[in-house]
């Protein structure tokens, strides 16, 4: 069974720090940025409203650093385990499995949820943030690349498979439920399925890994 990721921390106070951004993308989502006041956050975190100015200067800095949070859990929990697998298949499945726990844990519903909200920025912190997500973007469109090369597979174009799928895994946040009927390990083997079989379709069954080649020998 997957264990449950823990929160990085050490002791100069940065898990209090991301548990205060945890629970201000909550308020966030559950009341919307624009109807959300630092004293209903401060009151949510257990804290004074002086308190929290002590975490954080704004609430638009507070979104700011709760996007950044996001998405420095993405490359934390996503990005850097990929870097040590090989196999481009496996690679691709393995970034599924990855983004859909992360997304769907209990704690990170909210943070992946508040990424699209970038409106409310500055102009510099919101092109911040939104090339931090084409990088990302990038690095799928790469992996899909490779996976489509090594089956000759040509008639995919990696950057719009790249936004189909991201947009399938991270719109679960919209209905999935942790008290739900159907597991996320269930959702996870279902994506990777769906998504798999559209873009290479039987080239799989025609090609197989050369593992199973050698051993039907």
């Amino acid at each position: 069974m997957r264990s449950k990721r823990t929160k990085q921390a050490n002791g100069n106070g940065d898990f209090a720090r991301n548990r205060v951004f945890e629970i201000a993308a909550e308020v966030f989502h559950r009341k919307g940025y624009d109807n959300t006041s630092m004293s209903e956050i401060a009151n949510a975190a257990g804290l004074t409203k002086a308190g929290l100015y002590h975490h954080i200067d704004s609430k638009e800095s507070l979104l700011c650093t709760v996007l950044d949070y996001g998405l420095d859990l993405t490359e934390f929990h996503v990005v850097k385990p990929l870097q040590e697998i090989a196999d481009p298949l496996e690679r691709l499945k393995t970034m599924i499995d990855l983004h859909m726990h992360l997304v769907l844990e209990e704690r990170n519903l909210e943070v992946t949820g508040l990424l699209h909200e970038c409106k409310t920025l500055s102009t510099a912190d919101r092109a911040r943030i939104n090339r931090r997500k084409k990088e990302y973007v990038r690095m799928t469109a790469k992996l899909i690349a490779e996976v489509t090369k090594k089956y000759d597979v040509k008639d995919v174009n990696p950057k719009l498979a790249a936004f189909a799928l991201l947009g399938m895994l991270n719109w679960t946040y919209q209905w999935y439920k942790t008290t739900g009927p159907i597991p996320c390990d269930e959702i996870v083997a279902s994506f990777q399925k769906i998504f798999l079989l559209g873009i290479l379709g039987t080239a799989r069954e025609e090609r197989p890994e050369p593992s199973k080649a050698a051993a039907a020998r």
